[in-house]
């Protein structure tokens, strides 16, 4: 049986070998087209079957089955995943993981860090989802392994790969509610040794009126157009080579104080890496790469602001495959940062340098996870983390884990150094989280359960300073406790996925709940395949947030209900449909912003 979405080790899979998983990342085009679906990379920064900390993985067949247009919106349907917009399609959207923070999740774009170095936040918005490939999910904490923002957890989304053989061209084209449009052209190849993917997307909607109560009610509407390209080549047996780039243009129509404002932006994310294997016990790889994030923002025709950053990083990673069981990986990380803009800035770059090392074992009944980092930050000085997680077979099918990890998210330009407003004596915040787990994979399907905890010191707050002027102090401390249970299954050849979250995100010197962080949240999946034909259901719900720390202003909690049907009229022709909030719900995430109401769309995929 095949699970609606991966979330579960299978103990039952065959061991490759050491070498053969730490090579696989390196060497992606010899492998099977399937090969990466029973392997994470992730959780562990190296090739597992078995990750110790929960992890989701959304394949693209599962992005398809859904139908869903926006990255924060799909995210949203994975297990402790939380979501907040102000608006409809391509608006400001927000992510958190297990009530933390939405600078408290790391984001990687095919092993590169994507995000503002302003702002500190990731445009999720703007992410086409039709360029993904496949989506892995950590929940709990990776500094360890990572450095700054992996408190909650990480996501990192891999762009469209090649296929083994002749250059292929693949197609789609849809409309929907509110003069929504995308189309998506592309080609893809590849032999034994070279595979390519170049698509182009393009989605366009009139949008809603962000605002609920707006100076100027309008449609605010969105566009954007992207180009993605991943190639990866086997030179020879034991060296490998690949680039990837992702490029998206959009245009923004928001409400601002008192005018309507448009918006200019580019998102951009370039690699290049290596990977070369010295002997059958070491590999390296090398990856240099910038992510760049660019808003330029016009009110009556001209431009009043901008901001342009680019993180530029380079990395280099040593696996050493000590035999079938034990598995070493060491490396370190360079990252510099810059910031242009019309703004005023004290400082316009700054330099972190990051080591790291991790032990991955699996002995008889026994695994673990071992890791370290140390940061040197050229802003705010030195910070170590670490993870140590450990699991036990009770039998093949039922494994028992825990585990403990420390971590940090450095302070954003902004935080620092913006004149008049930033505070350059702020501090990282700090984590501590733990958690413990039991799951199985009987023949039925798979289950998991997952209690965790996560204190977080010295959290930023801007805050009025006594001279009239806000600016940002570490004030807070957090406390947050949760549950998870998750359950996937077959019934009468319905694929059928549950998960459900109990948290409770605090303000530890008030008891005040977090501002936007539900308390509840929830999804189930139901799909089937009939003959040509698949339908399938998703229903979301969400419990109570507030909007503000006092909790003076409740957002109340919603259920949404997603319907879908496809026919695969041949081969190569699919029809897909869908509605979203079929029941019309009227709710909000954000204070004085609007959702989408009922929605539907209509989509024609070309695939040979």
């Amino acid at each position: 049986m095949k699970p609606y979405f991966k979330a579960l080790p299978l103990r039952a899979c065959a061991q490759l070998s050491a070498t053969t998983l730490i090579s696989s990342l390196l060497a992606a085009p010899v492998l099977a087209d399937n090969a990466l679906d029973a392997i994470t990379i992730t959780a562990n920064r190296m090739p597992t079957e078995n990750a110790l900390a929960p992890t989701t993985v959304l394949t693209r067949e599962q992005i398809d089955r859904l139908q869903i247009n926006d990255l924060a919106s799909l995210l949203s349907r994975l297990p402790g995943v939380d979501t907040w917009s102000n608006g409809g399609l391509g608006k400001s959207s927000s992510i958190s993981i297990r009530g933390t923070g939405s600078g408290h999740v790391l984001v990687l774009v095919d092993g590169v860090k994507w995000q503002s170095a302003t702002s500190g936040s990731t445009a999720f918005e703007d992410f086409p989802v039709e360029q993904i490939e496949r989506i892995e999910v950590v929940r709990g904490p990776r500094s360890g392994l990572y450095g700054s923002e992996a408190i909650g957890g990480v996501i990192q989304i891999f762009t469209r790969q090649g296929k083994t053989g002749k250059p292929t061209p693949y197609f789609s084209a849809g409309v929907g509610s509110k003069n929504t449009q995308k189309a998506t052209v592309g080609v893809s190849g590849g032999d034994d040794n070279t595979r390519y993917n170049l698509s182009y997307n393009h989605l366009s909607s009139n949008g809603i009126d962000a605002t609920s109560a707006p100076t100027y009610p309008d449609h605010d509407g969105y566009r954007n157009n992207n180009l993605s390209f991943r190639v990866n080549h086997q030179a020879t047996e034991d060296w490998s080579v690949g680039a990837s780039f992702l490029r998206a243009n959009s245009y923004n129509e928001y409400d601002g104080t008192g005018e309507p404002v448009t918006a200019d932006k580019v998102q951009q994310v370039l690699a290049i890496n290596s990977g070369y294997t010295i002997n059958d016990i070491w590999t390296m790889n090398f990856q240099l790469a910038e992510s760049r994030d660019r808003q330029e923002n016009y009110r009556d025709g001209g431009r009043f602001s901008h901001f342009n950053t680019r993180l530029r990083t380079a990395s280099w990673t040593n696996g050493f495959a000590l035999n079938d069981n034990h598995r070493l990986n060491i490396g370190v990380d360079y990252q510099h940062d810059t910031i242009e803009s019309d703004g005023q800035y004290d400082e316009t770059s700054r330099d972190n340098t990051g080591v790291f090392a991790s032990w991955q074992a699996n002995v008889e009944s026994h695994e673990w996870l071992l890791s370290a980092r140390h940061d040197d930050n050229e802003a705010f000085g030195e910070y170590t983390t670490g993870t140590a997680e450990y699991g036990y077979w009770i039998t093949d099918a039922l494994r028992v884990s825990g585990g403990i990890g420390t971590g940090f998210k450095s302070p954003s330009f902004n935080d620092l150094y913006y004149s008049g407003a930033g505070n350059p004596d702020v501090n990282p915040e700090k984590s501590k989280s733990y958690n413990i787990g039991i799951q199985g994979s009987p023949v039925w399907g798979n289950w998991a359960v997952n209690a965790y905890k996560t204190e977080i010191r010295d959290l930023i707050a801007w805050a009025d300073d006594g001279s009239g002027w806000w600016k940002p102090f570490n004030v807070n401390e957090a406390k947050i406790k949760g549950i998870e249970f998750e359950v996937d299954t077959t019934i009468a050849d319905w694929l059928v996925a549950f998960d459900v979250s109990f948290l409770k995100p605090e303000d530890d010197a008030t008891g005040n709940y977090l501002p936007r962080r539900a308390q509840r949240l929830a999804n189930f999946h139901l799909d089937k395949q009939w003959g040509k034909w698949a339908t399938g259901a998703s229903w979301k719900l969400r419990g109570r947030s507030f909007e503000d720390q006092a909790n003076n202003t409740r957002l109340g909690g919603y259920g949404l209900l997603d319907l879908r049907v496809a026919y695969q009229v041949n081969n190569d022709w699919t029809v897909r449909l869908s509605g979203h909030n079929i029941f019309d719900k009227d709710y909000k995430t954000t204070a004085n912003y609007n959702t989408l109401d009922r929605t539907v769309m209509l989509t024609v995929h070309y695939q040979p």
